[in-house]
This record gives structure tokens, sequence and C-alpha cells, in this order.
């Protein structure tokens, strides 16, 4: 066995976590899925073939190594490189991609129209499956995956066949109680909901096509706003940042988490912004801010939207909760692009260590 081969797998294997902790949590499945994903697949495959036992047994004739001749050893040596260029390969791209990753601050990140995982950060997705024994296919969908209090819940089923009834009943998946209970021969339903419903609420419809029954269902979650995005200030500039102020009525005190993506005026998206800071009742500010490096070819005519506002978890065992912006598109006044600084972000010194394992290990 090429044990060098193995330690360069199991080091790739390390890397790719190291890698995966140092991304911002919300950015980790979409920056890192095109690498570590490929690095998965090595890793499998090459350890798979480590464990394959031979089917035919080799008689051992001597306990003393065979010398190699001079042209196996050439041969022997030419092969080891091709065993690692992979493996190196990998490594390198994981460094490159860190190395991208941290030109610019954790709190301002460009995005393009690819990232929809910024672009719709409340999407639901619905899934298709079997139905009627794998004839057809059908799927529940939602209009979005979080709800929010006194909002009605929209459901719908998706298929192509004809149906005569379908029963809803919406229940807490952990208590199995029963929250509501709607039948309709419509493929679409309102229904109304109540503020003391649990955040996580799934979905039973039993449907009567003309073929025969099923059963499909759906996850989603629910919650009483835990604040409530007012008012957005006058964005000022501080040394290479724009500030920009948020203006909260929170109702439930805690650290919140706001993300939320820069658009220039004609829609086109700029950057993905957050925020951290502990609020208590009342009337709160927490700042955005977008660095130079984003900014660089705009106009400084700016809007704010696809809000996440996010009451994080303050003790193991507690959920998260989410509150709302009261208008989903935010303009902002004009900027002066030429208050702020030129200078270009500067990786923090664990971000700089990271990098250096990383080039250090793709080096090697």
């Amino acid at each position: 066995m090429n044990n060098t081969k193995y330690i360069a797998i199991a080091l790739i294997f390390v890397v790719s976590v190291l890698y995966l902790l140092a991304a911002p949590k919300t950015d980790r499945a979409q920056s890192l899925g095109q690498f570590v994903e490929p690095v998965a697949e090595s890793i499998e495959t090459e350890f798979e073939n480590a464990m394959k036992v031979p089917e035919e047994k080799v008689e051992v004739r001597s306990t003393e190594p065979i010398p190699l001749s001079s042209e196996q050893d050439t041969v022997l040596k030419e092969n080891k490189g091709p065993d690692l260029e992979p493996i190196t390969q990998q490594l390198a791209l994981i460094s490159a991609a860190y190395a991208a990753e941290i030109q610019y601050p954790p709190y301002s990140k460009p995005v393009s129209l690819s990232n929809k995982s910024y672009l719709e950060p409340n999407h639901f997705s619905a899934v298709e499956v079997p139905v009627l024994d794998g004839v057809h296919t059908a799927s529940l969908s939602l209009v979005k995956f979080r709800f929010f209090y006194p909002e009605p819940i929209v459901v719908s089923l998706n298929t192509k066949l004809a149906i005569s009834n379908i029963k809803y009943e919406f229940y807490d998946p952990t208590t199995k109680q029963v929250l509501a209970v709607e039948q309709t021969s419509s493929q679409s339903l309102v229904v109304k909901t109540n503020k003391d419903w649990p955040q996580e609420i799934r979905i039973k419809a039993t449907i009567d096509f003309e073929q025969g029954s099923d059963i499909l269902t759906a996850d989603f979650n629910f919650y009483v706003p835990a604040a409530h995005l007012t008012a957005v200030g006058i964005p000022s500039s501080k040394e290479a940042d724009m500030l920009i102020p948020l203006v909260l009525d929170v109702k439930q005190a805690g650290i919140y988490r706001i993300r939320a993506n820069l658009y220039s005026l004609d829609g086109n998206i700029i950057a993905a912004l957050n925020g951290k800071s502990k609020l208590g009742e009342g009337s709160e500010e927490l700042i955005l801010k977008a660095h130079q490096s984003v900014l660089t070819g705009t106009d400084g005519s700016y809007l704010l939207k696809d809000w996440v506002i996010e009451r994080m978890s303050g003790y193991p065992g507690e959920k998260a909760s989410f509150g709302i912006s009261e208008q989903e598109t935010i303009p902002l006044a004009p900027f002066d692009l030429s208050t702020l600084s030129k200078a270009f972000y500067v990786p923090s010194q664990e971000e700089q260590q990271r990098l250096d394992f990383l080039q250090q290990t793709a080096n090697q």
C-alpha cells in the first residue's frame, strides 16, 4: 500500500473540514460544495480501494525484501507522481478558494445571480415523490419556508392527475398534536394561523385521486416575530466601510444576526451584508456595513432586500427565532463613495493562519 498516498488523502479531509469551519455558517454549503464534494468522493473511492481484499492468495516465499532492479525502481518513482497529482490539485483548489474568500470581510461579501441561497433565503423546495405505486408523481409546495403570525399558510398540490378531495392535517411532528384540519377539492388552500402554534409544523395531505388515494407530507417553520425592522437610517462612512443603521422594534431580547442583500436601483445584486449585535427589548439599532471593495463601480444609489432577521440561540437547546421587515425592499439615501477610504480588507490573524496552513499543505 502506498502510505504517502493515503496520508495525503487524510490531509485533504482535515483541510476540507478546517476550510468548512473557517467559512461563515451561512456561506458554507454554497461556497464549499464545488470543492468538498469532489474531495469527499475521492476520499471514499480511495479508501474503498484500499480496503479491498484480493480474491487470490499470494504465497509468501521469503521474509526478506526482494531488491528492485534499476528499471523497476525508475518505474516505481515515475508512478508515484500521478497518484498524488490529483490530491495536490484538490488541496490547491481548496487553498485558492479560501484565499479568494478572505479578500473580503465576512460582513460584506460579493454575490452573483447564481448564489440562490442568498437571493432566496426563505425559499421552500418542493420535492416530487412517486404516488399511486410509483406510476405518477406529485408534491406539496408552500410559498415560503418560514411563516410569521398572523399571515396565513398557503399550500398547493402539484400534480397532473385529477383529484376529488384533499384532507390537510397540520400538526406538531414532535408531540403529534393536531393544529388544524381542512378539506378541499381545490389544489390550493389558505389556512389561518394561531399565535400558539409551535415553530416546527408538518402538513399531511391525504389525497383522493381518480385512480386511488395517497399521502404526501411537507414541513415548514412558523414564528411569532421576535423583532420588527421598522426603518433604515441614512448611510455614513467610517474608513473603508459604508455604515447602514437599522432600527428595530425588539419583542424578545437577545443576540441578533441580520442579513440582507445590497442591490443597485436597477436591480443588480452587489453584495450580501450581515451584522450581529446584542439587543434589548424596545427600539434598538444594529449596523450593517458594506466594504468599499464590493462598492467599486457602483453609483452610490442602493436598496436593501432579502431580509433574514434572526434571534440566535442563547443556550444549548434553545431554538433560534426570527423577525420580519415591515417592507420587503428598502431604498437607501444616496451615498457619496468618495468619503470612503480605498484600503483593502486585511484578513484577521486567524484567517491568515488558516490560509498559511492550507497553502503549506497544498505545496507539500
